[in-house]
């Protein structure tokens, strides 16, 4: 029997490729993204693809029979028909991200509700100023978060805002439970109730055709004036244009965006100068332990496949997540 052939070609989790070496039956091959000649030449009788994959890259690969994702959304699948069509399984790293996306969240909403920002900015300038941020600053233990998406990035969030008194609900597409944390998921239906009632707003769905500008100036019209909102998921699911008009005019207390559409954001985006809007790097999923992950995900997916067992993380094609 000939030994599975593996490529890999991400530099997401690399460090930890010598877990790789546990497995037996294996041909590892490492191409990094910036070789694709050296990638195409490797695809020709691999097995499994690590990465995010091209249509040139599967129309190189006949033997191809899986692609492990080592990210948690896999919007690629939108662009490339031929990979939705294809007897090819595709699996992601959904879980790995949770606490790593978790903490960043509530970084997040302390760096507004403490106006962590303002103090930085009056520490370069060497003002020490606390009349206004002194009066405006803000407990979150009591809040209500609205969490809208209910998988692994959600419960992330939750299990720590839950850990800092905050009440959380929470919106799926899927028919879901709260696995102990909250009582109900409500049906993606119940959105707009959730909006309404929600101090805190935290985007932790995936980017879909179903969910692309779900946060329109509508919806967005529909939160609290003195609310938050957070996306840590993926960029084109707030409608950007329509969360700078609404900071602009003081409808909400504050926003955070570690994702964009596209990223970076275009040098004139109104998004680099927009008040009360904080930006990271879609840097909510970092972590060296995520990485590790990453990895570890992959690694028993490998097993499973060797064994003829499900994978986990097997994601619908149609569906894109």
């Amino acid at each position: 029997m000939q030994p599975l052939k593996i490529v890999l070609c991400s530099h997401e989790g690399e460090q930890h490729f010598h877990l790789l070496d546990e497995v037996e039956d294996t041909t590892v091959v490492n191409c990094p993204p910036e070789a694709p000649d050296e990638l195409l030449a490797a695809a020709a009788d691999m097995d499994v693809f690590f990465g995010k994959p091209s249509v040139e890259l599967l129309r190189q690969a006949p033997k191809l029979k899986w692609i492990q994702a080592p990210s948690a959304g896999v919007e690629f699948v939108a662009s490339i028909p031929e990979l939705a069509n294809a007897d090819v399984l595709l699996t992601n790293t959904r879980g790995a991200h949770g606490p790593s996306i978790g903490e960043h969240a509530i970084a997040l909403l302390l760096a507004m509700t403490r106006y962590i920002p303002d103090s930085v900015r009056q520490q370069d300038q060497r003002i020490w100023d606390r009349s206004i941020l002194y009066r405006t600053c803000r407990e979150i233990g009591g809040m209500t978060m609205g969490l809208i998406g209910f998988g692994a990035l959600g419960r992330g969030v939750a299990q720590r805002a839950l850990g800092m008194e905050m009440e959380v609900i929470a919106v799926d597409a899927q028919a879901v439970d709260g696995t102990g944390l909250i009582d109900e998921v409500w049906p993606a239906s119940r959105l707009d109730d959730l909006l309404e009632q929600s101090d805190v707003v935290v985007v932790t769905t995936p980017y879909t055709e179903l969910t692309a500008d779900l946060i329109d100036a509508d919806r967005l019209a529909k939160m609290k004036s003195d609310a938050y909102l957070i996306v840590v998921s993926r960029g084109g699911i707030v409608n950007e244009e329509a969360l700078v008009d609404a900071l602009k005019a003081g409808r909400l207390a504050g926003a955070a965006l570690d994702v964009t559409l596209p990223e970076p954001p275009e040098p004139d985006s109104p998004l680099w100068d927009c008040p009360k809007l904080l930006l990271t790097p879609h840097t909510a999923g970092a972590s060296a332990r995520k990485e590790q992950r990453v990895v570890e995900i992959f690694v028993d997916n490998i097993r499973r496949f060797q064994n003829g067992e499900p994978l986990v993380n097997l994601v619908d094609k149609t569906r894109g997540y």
